[in-house]
């Protein structure tokens, strides 16, 4: 039997990886745990062994206090038994061998540097890249060579925190090591995947670091950051690397689902955009926009607000929604980094409070857009004529549409949140499942409400991968 995926509005057969990623996410991975047999003990780095065993023994059971270096190491899976011998598992050689490539040779990162913001369009010179290179070496040595070649790409930029301009990188370094640490401890490390690389590009508007499999266990891409789940295919792996010192004294990770929160506060605190996730079962993305979310136009727009102060997180929210966005609580927290949905909500009701936002709906199908009087011109988009009151939307369609309507349709508070997301462009099904913080099926059945009455169109092929709404 064929399995396919829902692609937007077509449907398009699973490849075989894509299966076995499925099938293997059903029981627990243990690919980590894979004794490399043509390796022994003496491929493994002494420094850093010394250094996590010393480690281990200030932090965890006393019992490895007790025992010998080679017996700690089996019992922390950095060894495992093959046969009459001790070998270093798959975990142990990515964190501490000399050379993992010489036994796993595509276990590295590429990286890319392109001229343009498409990929595979030429530079004003001819250039395809600016930079190509791969980075090998253990894991805590790849991030940082990756994080200095980055570095050496990126140029350093003022960046508003609060009432002060700092000089900075484009992209936090905190945002940098995170996001890597996270691609190379949760990619996929089967059979299938071992020659596949964690690809970091880097473009002028945007950089994008992608690893082989998708999510595991219990994570959804529209809870990263905002719930503190800590699911892996790599557990042995993970629970090494919470003990391996990094260059900076700190731990390669914390191993306490906290990493995508960081990675969401950081951006906040220097004002750029959240990260778009990515999750195409075969695959893991993520995107991070190279432009800053608060800058002197928005500083000045927010100053113009009624007086008090703002919080760096409704800040954020303020002016994504100033940008067309709709905001719930869950995106509020996907946006900021806010954990908590309680004090999500805080936030949000002292924005209400205070008359700068207007809430619509109540609990789970509450949403919130800027007040009339704060928002966009009605000529710049549809918060102006879409809102008039709690229980409903009433918006207007143009006669000249074909097959419109009654010039007057009521729509609910979800399809209104869905309508109120393609007010800044043409969005597909998964930005507006983003910027709306509804699910799938929410998002699919309140575009076909809005599309039989007229108000959205589909702008390309029903089939399309690419398939793309607006409002009429």
């Amino acid at each position: 039997m064929a399995i396919s995926k829902r692609l937007s509005d077509g449907d398009r057969k699973l490849t075989d990886y894509e299966v076995c990623v499925l099938l293997s996410n059903r029981s627990e991975q243990r690919q980590n745990l894979r004794p490399i047999v043509e390796s022994s003990p003496s491929d493994l780095d002494e420094e850093l062994i010394r250094g996590f065993l010393r480690r281990v023994r200030e932090t965890k059971s006393p019992i490895f206090s007790r025992i010998i270096d080679e017996e700690a190491l089996r019992m922390l899976n950095v060894l495992v038994k093959h046969e009459d011998r001790l070998v270093p598992s798959l975990a142990g050689l990515l964190a501490f061998g000399l050379y993992p490539q010489q036994f796993e040779p595509q276990l590295d990162i590429t990286f890319v540097a392109d001229p343009t913001p498409e990929a595979g369009v030429l530079g004003p010179s001819g250039e395809r890249f600016t930079e190509n290179r791969s980075i090998d070496g253990p894991i805590p040595q790849m991030v940082s060579e990756c994080i200095r070649t980055l570095k050496r790409n990126m140029k350093r930029r003022s960046i508003v925190s609060g009432l002060y301009r700092t000089d900075e990188w484009e992209y936090p370094e905190e945002v940098l090591r995170e996001a890597l640490v996270n691609a190379l401890v949760h990619r996929d490390y089967s059979e299938f995947a071992r020659g596949m690389q964690v690809q970091v590009e880097m473009y002028p508007d945007r950089l994008m670091i992608r690893n082989p499999g998708g999510l595991y266990g219990p994570a959804e891409v529209n809870n990263l950051g905002t719930e503190t789940i800590s699911s892996s295919h790599n557990r042995a792996l993970l629970k090494i690397l919470e003990d391996t010192p990094y260059n900076d004294n700190r731990m390669v990770c914390e191993n306490r689902g906290s990493g995508i929160a960081r990675i969401r506060i950081a951006l906040t605190e220097a004002g750029m955009e959240p990260p778009r996730f990515i999750d195409d079962i075969s695959s893991f993305s993520a995107e991070f926009p190279n432009h800053t979310l608060i800058d002197d136009n928005a500083l000045a727009w927010l100053g113009s607000l009624e007086p008090g102060p703002l919080s760096r997180p409704q800040m954020t929210a303020l002016v994504m929604m100033r940008n067309g966005r709709a905001m719930t609580n869950s995106s509020y927290r996907a946006a900021t980094g806010v954990h908590d949905s309680r004090a999500a909500t805080r936030d949000l009701k002292d924005l209400v409070d205070r008359r700068i936002v207007e809430q619509f709906g109540t609990r789970g199908s509450a949403f919130y857009t800027l007040a009339g009087r704060h928002g966009h011109d009605p000529e710049d988009g549809l918060f102006g004529d879409l809102i008039e009151g709690a229980g409903s939307v009433t918006a207007t369609v143009d006669e000249g549409e074909a097959g419109a309507p009654p010039a007057e349709s009521t729509v609910t508070e979800l399809q209104g949140a869905v309508l109120a997301s393609l007010s800044e462009g043409h969005l597909q099904r998964n930005e507006i499942e983003e910027r709306t913080g509804l699910d799938s099926v929410q998002v699919r059945g309140a575009l076909q409400a809005l599309r039989e009455k007229g108000l959205v169109v589909l702008v390309s092929k029903p089939r399309s991968r690419h398939a793309r709404w607006r409002a009429v």
